[in-house]
């Protein structure tokens, strides 16, 4: 079965060059299906153009990232709400909280959050969502989301209600996140050298409660450090994970496949 990219930024100005056939590449690897995530407001339109370009392989969520905690006007998120009732659209995000960077206070950030949340269970859509933790122990961003998130309304009729993409947490934070009927987004820092604590998490959660991604163009394999990330290298990440667990690729492949598509439906 073929994969499925469950988190690109291929409108990244990294593409510019050569979109067209970096996604020609993608397909012939293996990868049948792409999740493109628009989270700026300038992203939306081209989101939606990458989406009417390759029917049944490209489907968009759309949202503001907690970098937009100050920017993001009740205009903007009337114009969000349009694009989440679009075709293309299978969720919304991504969206969460950052304290990594300087974006805004814990208050501002989850304002923003909840202000989009309700889009949810109005268009029956799943979210996407982003945690970073700040570089102190104390800002713990994956504690805050997920406390927030235990007041979110949105139920779907299948089992997930949305994914922690690109998973950096402990496997307390993982649990939560379980039991709030999320699914983990496993990419390539999987690989690095490193991580020994999240191939553990990922072992402890199991291969139905992930999904594959990449985060391009950031964060590439371990093969591949330094370099342009691409949902070509979905295939490697998906071998070493299969490893990690003892497991046939094709296993993998299916149930991660399985898995997306109850997340975000079928495209």
């Amino acid at each position: 079965m073929d994969l499925v990219e469950t988190h690109s930024h291929l409108n990244d100005d990294a593409f510019n060059a050569d979109r067209a056939a970096v996604l020609e590449k993608v397909f012939q690897a293996g990868v049948g299906k792409v999740v493109e995530i628009a989270c700026a407001p300038g992203e939306w339109a081209q989101g939606e153009q990458l989406a009417a370009a390759y029917p049944g392989k490209i489907a968009c969520a759309f949202g503001a990232h907690p970098e937009y905690t100050k920017t993001l006007s009740p205009a903007l998120l009337l114009e969000l709400e349009a694009y989440l009732g679009k075709p293309c659209a299978v969720a919304l995000g991504e969206v969460g909280v950052d304290y990594w960077w300087e974006v805004g206070t814990k208050q501002e950030q989850l304002a923003l959050l909840e202000a989009q949340l309700p889009l949810c269970s109005k268009f029956s859509k799943p979210a996407v969502f982003h945690a970073r933790n700040g570089k102190t122990p104390e800002k713990n961003a994956y504690v805050d989301l997920l406390e927030a998130l235990k007041r979110w309304a949105y139920r779907p009729a299948g089992k997930f209600r949305g994914v922690l993409h690109c998973f950096s947490g402990t496997w307390a934070d993982a649990k939560a996140g379980l039991d709030l009927g999320l699914l983990l987004g496993v990419n390539g820092t999987f690989t690095y050298k490193k991580n020994d604590d999240l191939r553990e998490t990922v072992r402890r959660a199991g291969l139905g409660n992930i999904v594959l991604e990449t985060d391009c163009p950031y964060l590439p394999p371990q093969s591949a450090r330094g370099k342009r990330n691409d949902p070509s290298f979905l295939p490697e990440i998906a071998a070493l994970v299969a490893a990690h667990l003892g497991v046939g690729n094709s296993a993998v492949a299916d149930q991660t496949t399985s898995n997306a598509l109850e997340l975000f439906g079928k495209f």
